[in-house]
């Protein structure tokens, strides 16, 4: 795929995902404590192009997948754009530490991504840590079957 089609798929991934969209799909998105939180998992390839570079590293092995988390006070509809999110990887028996989401602006909004391994098929528990000030810790747990290609 050239890079002028990656670009297209990946704006439209976003413009979807940042919509609500793909909000209908339970196992990209969840709601606790006054937040509606969106989940996406890229490949890292796919945005390789786009040099995003998360605490010094960027997403360069083929097992790489690029989390994207997008916040929203449930209330308002507004992006929540001042959380620290963190999210670690379950699977098989086997948690990863939790590592910090960084926040990146996209489409003049801020949403919070970093990259992690899916080194084998099958099924992953991601836990997310979502910390506002002067609130307690929300955390959520989604569920993604991953697919090597």
């Amino acid at each position: 795929m050239n890079y002028f089609r990656k670009s297209l798929l990946l704006i439209a991934c976003l413009t979807l995902w940042s919509t609500g969209s793909l909000s209908a799909d339970d196992r990209y998105s969840q709601s606790a404590d006054g937040m509606t939180v969106y989940i996406g998992i890229l490949p890292a390839e796919m945005i390789r192009e786009h040099r995003v570079i998360h605490q010094g590293r960027e997403g360069i092995t083929t097992r790489e997948q690029h989390l994207i988390v997008t916040v929203v006070d449930e209330e308002s509809g507004q992006r929540i754009e001042d959380a620290e999110v963190a999210a670690r990887i379950r699977h098989e028996g086997h948690a990863g530490t939790y590592r910090l989401l960084e926040p990146m602006s996209i489409a003049d909004t801020i949403t919070y991504g970093n990259f992690f391994s899916f080194p084998e098929e099958g099924g992953y528990h991601l836990q997310l840590r979502i910390k506002r000030s002067g609130e307690p810790a929300t955390e959520m747990e989604f569920h993604h079957r991953h697919v090597l290609e």
